[in-house]
C-alpha cells in the first residue's frame, strides 16, 4: 500500500517537449490514467521523484501493468491535462 500513496508524476514527450500530464498519489494518478486509451500512453513515463528505492519509473509494459493491478485502492482520479490541440 505504501506505494500507491507516494507522489508520482506523469509526463509525455510532445513536439520534443517533455510535458506533465498529472500528478499527484501514485493511485490517483494511475486511476487518471486509466481513463485513457492504451494507444493514448505511447510516450507516457509515470515516475516517483521522491521514491528511495525502486521502481521509480513505469512506462511502456510497466505502466500498463500498473494500470491493471487490482492492488491499487479505490481513490478519486487525479485531473489530467488537456491534450494539446494542433
Amino acid at each position: 500500500m505504501p506505494l500507491w500513496n507516494e507522489n508520482a508524476v506523469a509526463v509525455e514527450r510532445r513536439l520534443g517537449e517533455t510535458v506533465i500530464l498529472g500528478e499527484g498519489t501514485l493511485a490517483a494518478l494511475v486511476a487518471g490514467l486509466r481513463t485513457l486509451r492504451v494507444s493514448a500512453l505511447n510516450g507516457v513515463r509515470v515516475s516517483m521523484p521522491d521514491r528511495r528505492v525502486p521502481p521509480f519509473i513505469f512506462e511502456g509494459q510497466g505502466l500498463i501493468e500498473l494500470l491493471k493491478d487490482p492492488r491499487r485502492p479505490d481513490v478519486q482520479p487525479a485531473r489530467l491535462l488537456a491534450p494539446v490541440v494542433e
